[in-house]
């Protein structure tokens, strides 16, 4: 029996099958035939040449949503989605620094590549160390976990998270209009709807708010002097609630599924 084999089959975490240039290059396809209109699944795959009923569309639909780049509306009957704000913002912006932004907040929504950016980044391990961290720690099989290190390398290529300043953060130059997430040594920092101050000096009342995920939970910190504050903190928490599983369920994550 191999290290790999199991008694009983495990289903592997979800994770998008498809890494996130290919997930732009199909909402690209949406926003040219539709717009920002709602449309509903049948008429997405046919965009994107699937049938009504085939597993390509509900995963292309799954890692769409994952990476934030659609919505979907509507009861499951009559499901419809249409192109996120964020989605749009990559197609739209021409400025190179803010759609690069925009990518590489796509490509962290998804919890297990925002997580694995944090361990991984800069340096990723080999493929086999990976490969046998993946099966341990979160149950993938092998399969899965080689689909996973493709749509990661990919993603974080595209999205440049590999760069050392891109995993890490000096308190010392807070940045504005982005929130903080920490894990072990290293930080990852995320675009948050609404700018973040500083910490505030002593004696002053200006706002102090962070956000920082703890590789299992987000610990959430803030001194809010008015209304305005609090919305900006709740924008943050909005930002950032994505990196926690939708339920516990048995000691395992549980992500949306169709």
């Amino acid at each position: 029996m191999t290290p790999f084999d199991d008694r009983a089959r495990v289903r592997s975490p979800s994770f998008p099958f498809i890494g996130l240039r290919k997930a732009i290059e199909r909402v690209r396809i949406i926003a040219e035939q539709h717009g920002r209109h709602p449309v509903d699944l049948t008429a997405a795959g046919e965009t994107w040449g699937y049938s009504p009923k085939s597993s390509g569309l509900l995963q292309t639909f799954a890692a769409l949503r994952a990476y934030g780049l659609i919505e979907d509306i509507g009861p499951a009957g009559e499901r419809k989605i249409r192109l996120s704000d964020l989605g749009w913002r990559i197609l739209q912006d021409t400025r190179a620094d803010a759609r690069q932004e925009a990518i590489r907040e796509a490509a962290i929504r998804p919890r297990l590549i925002a997580e694995y950016a944090i361990k991984w980044l800069p340096s990723r391990p080999s493929d086999d160390e990976c490969i046998r961290a993946l099966h341990v720690d979160r149950g993938f099989s092998p399969q899965a976990a080689k689909q996973y290190l493709k749509v990661f390398d990919q993603t974080t290529v595209l999205a440049d998270l590999a760069r050392p300043d891109k995993l890490s953060y000096n308190p010392a130059q807070p940045i504005a209009g982005q929130v903080r997430i920490r894990g072990e040594a290293k930080e990852l920092v995320v675009p948050a709807a609404a700018p973040m101050p500083a910490v505030p000096a002593a004696g002053t009342s200006a706002a102090f708010m962070q956000v920082s995920f703890r590789g299992d939970h987000l610990e959430a910190t803030a001194v809010l002097v008015n209304q305005e504050d609090a919305a900006q903190f709740i924008a943050a928490i909005q930002a950032t609630k994505t990196l926690l599983p939708a339920k516990n369920q048995s000691g395992r994550d549980e992500l949306d599924h169709l």
